[in-house]
Formats: structure tokens, C-alpha cells, sequence
């Protein structure tokens, strides 16, 4: 239905023009009783192979919505009624924030991939409270994950000017987190250190993060923290910034935001420089993936990892999580995909899970990196009993 009918008729519309349309749409959908019932019947799947306990929070499954999509946070119960495991809102700022001037993205329709400029445009966490407690009581189990953008706020640059000094760039982030915390919004706040549509990125190197997080360990709180990751391809820069995030109190990280760097990416649709923006979808899967099985390998004990970027698939989500995910996020496959892709993701999993042997998704999480796979375990326990029954 979404392939033949829904997405031709989208993709006639420019991609601000749908964004808006399914936000209406959905938040419609979402106050409509009977709709609901439908929409989980249609499309949303759990299995108990499905369910972890990540930081102290319940996840259903491991999928989730990445930031980015719901950027006022208005959707969560419709994302919960999909079958997410999680749903992460915003970018959102302390005080409303306009964004970029329009058009915020662009279609690659041959590239599977959207160019976003939108520049962290938000109602501000005062608007955005509102709706996320009038939504609470509609969500039955499923982690609100709120993405914290890491900028200034609009009486900071009014007050300071463009060039804001970072110490207060890092007073503005705290009072954003600090009232989140205080008004209950989140499961888990993700602190978003690679805007890459706002302007410069401040805190993507370790000496200016290392003066983030300082403030950031001084907040009061009981829920995860992650960091979402810049999509980095000098993988130094990289470990680097484990290097800091390790050393505080955070939980878990977001790897990796859009792609910056089009030279290091194929494009197979015409893509002027005058098109500003980062790059979902596609061109962020592979080296993603190569980021994920570095974090992992070097610091997944310390740190729980949130895949993302190409997610299409059951296949491309068991990547990331056999990689070493023990979640993952999208957004883009819902464009090309449909809603329907999160249950038949779902459901794939628990098929893919037991082809390798596996009883739950947390024993699949890192498993290219392990000696031996389970499966290969399971054979070999077999053979053993073979052997000896033979003896």
C-alpha cells in the first residue's frame, strides 16, 4: 500500500511539504482510538527475544526512531503504535529556535538519501513540555529519548553575538537538560555534539568536550545520558572523544549523525554545492557500521552503543547490533520504506536471531567481534554429545 499508492503521492510533494503533511497526519492519527488499534494491528510486532534492559531502561525491541524526524516531540504515541522500541524527539534548545531558511531537505531518491539543513528548528522546551506530558499517559512502555542540540540560545547570541564563547554554549545546554530533568520529559536525554546543520561544531574536539561533560556530570539526575556521535572519518578524532566520554558519567552514544564529507560518499543523484547539508540514509551505512565495530571493540564495556545510519532492513539493523549496537535508530527507511518496515524488521529479527542460534537479541550485540558464535558453539556442544554418545 505505502509503495504503490502513499509514496508516489509524497514524493510529488517537495520533502518540507511531506514532513509537515505527516506530522498533521500522524498527530491526527494518534488521537483517534480506533486508529491506533489499527495501526498496531497493521504493522507494529514484539517478541520476548526482542526485550533488554539497557542502562537501566526497558526497551520491547531494538528499534528505534532517531532524532531528527520529531523534532517537537508530538509523535510518540503514533511511534509507539508503529512498533519503535524507543523514539527519539528533537533536536530541541531551551528557547524556540527557527532553524535554517527552507527548503530543510532534499530528496536523493537514486541514492537513498535525504539532505538535511534544517538547522535544529524546535518550539523551545517550554512549548515542547506540553506535549510531551499530554502524551505521556498515551504510551503505554516505550523510552522517550529526548536529543539535546548543543548550541546557544537565541538571548545568549542576542546578548554575545554570533561568537558565542563555549562556557556559554555549556550554561545553555545544562539549563536545557537540567529542565528536562526537572520536569520529568525523558527516559534518556542524548546530548547532540554534532549539529551539522546549525553552524559550527564546537564540542567534536576532546578539549572543548572535556568542558562539556565537566558541567554535565554535575547535573542531578536518574536517567542514561548518551552522547550522539559526528560522523567521522578520522578514526583518531574518533577514539579521541571515547577517550573524554569514558572518563564521565555517560551512559551510552549515538553512533553517528549524517554524513558531512560527499567526497567520501557515492552519489547517484545530481547534487549542486549550492544544496547545503548533511547526507541520511545510504551513504552513512557502511562507515557507520565500520565506527560502530571500533566503539565497541575498544569500549563496549564502558559504553552502551546506538546504531545508526542505512537502516533499510532487518538485515542492515542486525549489522549494526552483531557489530556491536545494542540498539539501533532510522529514520530514512521509513521515506523509502514505509511505516511497515519497523514490524517486519521485527519480526525478521527473531527469524535471524534464531538462525545463528541465538535465544535473545543482547547475546547477537557485538558477536562478529567474539571468537566463537554461539551458533558455532551450539554445533560444536552437539557434536561433543554425538561423540560421546557414540564412545
Amino acid at each position: 500500500m505505502y509503495k504503490c499508492f502513499i509514496k508516489p503521492v509524497l514524493f510529488l510533494l517537495s520533502p518540507d511539504a511531506t514532513h509537515k503533511l505527516i506530522i498533521f497526519c500522524g498527530r491526527v492519527a494518534q488521537s483517534l482510538p480506533p486508529t491506533r488499534w489499527f495501526i498496531r494491528k497493521m504493522w507494529s510486532f514484539q517478541d520476548k527475544s526482542l526485550q533488554q534492559e539497557i542502562d537501566g531502561v526497558n526497551f520491547c525491541n531494538p528499534i528505534g526512531l532517531s532524532a531528527g524526524f520529531d523534532k517537537n516531540i508530538q509523535l510518540s504515541p503514533l511511534m509507539e503504535d508503529v512498533g519503535f522500541g524507543f523514539a527519539s524527539g528533537g533536536s530541541v534548545t531551551l528557547e524556540p529556535r527557527k532553524g535554517n531558511l527552507r527548503p530543510w531537505f532534499h530528496r536523493l531518491p537514486k541514492t537513498k538519501s535525504v539532505v538535511v539543513y534544517a538547522g535544529m528548528p524546535n518550539y523551545g522546551l517550554e512549548k515542547i513540555s506540553n506535549y510531551v506530558k499530554a502524551n505521556q499517559t498515551k504510551i503505554q512502555s516505550m523510552p522517550t529519548v529526548i536529543s539535546v542540540a548543543v548550541i546557544a540560545n537565541k538571548s545568549t547570541k542576542d546578548k554575545l553575538g554570533p561568537k558565542v564563547p563555549e562556557e556559554y554554549i555549556v550554561k545553555d545546554i545544562k539549563k536545557a537538560v537540567n529542565y528536562i530533568i526537572d520536569n520529568n520529559l525523558a527516559s534518556i536525554v542524548e546530548i547532540n555534539i554534532s549539529c551539522p546543520n546549525a553552524g559550527k561544531e564546537p564540542f567534536i574536539y576532546p578539549e572543548s568536550l572535556e568542558i562539556l561533560l565537566k558541567e554535565i556530570d554535575t547535573i542531578d539526575r536518574n536517567i542514561p545520558f548518551w552522547i550522539k556521535m559526528p560522523h567521522l572519518y578520522d578514526i583518531n578524532q574518533f577514539d579521541s572523544l571515547l577517550k573524554v566520554i569514558v572518563k564521565h558519567n555517560i551512559q551510552g552514544v549515538t553512533v553517528a549523525n549524517l554524513v558531512k564529507d560527499r567526497t567520501k560518499v557515492e552519489i547517484k543523484d545530481p547534487l549542486t554545492d549550492e544544496i547545503r547539508g548533511g547526507l541520511s540514509g545510504e551513504p552513512t551505512r557502511k562507515h557507520s557500521l565500520e565506527l560502530i565495530r571500533y566503539a565497541y571493540k575498544n569500549y563496549g564495556d564502558k559504553l552502551t552503543i546506538i546504531g545508526v545510519g542505512g537502516i533499510f532492513t532487518a538485515e542492515d539493523a542486525y549489522a549494526k547490533i552483531k557489530a556491536g549496537a545494542s540498539l539501533v535508530g532510522l529514520i530514512t527507511g521509513l521515506f523509502f520504506e514505509g511505516p511497515q518496515l519497523v514490524g517486519r524488521a521485527n519480526r525478521e529479527l527473531v527469524k535471524l536471531l534464531k538462525n545463528d542460534g541465538f535465544s535473545s537479541i543482547s547475546e547477537a550485540v557485538g558477536a562478529d567481534s567474539k571468537k566463537k558464535p554461539k551458533k558455532l558453539k551450539k554445533l560444536l556442544k552437539n557434536s561433543c554429545k554425538t561423540t560421546s554418545a557414540a564412545v
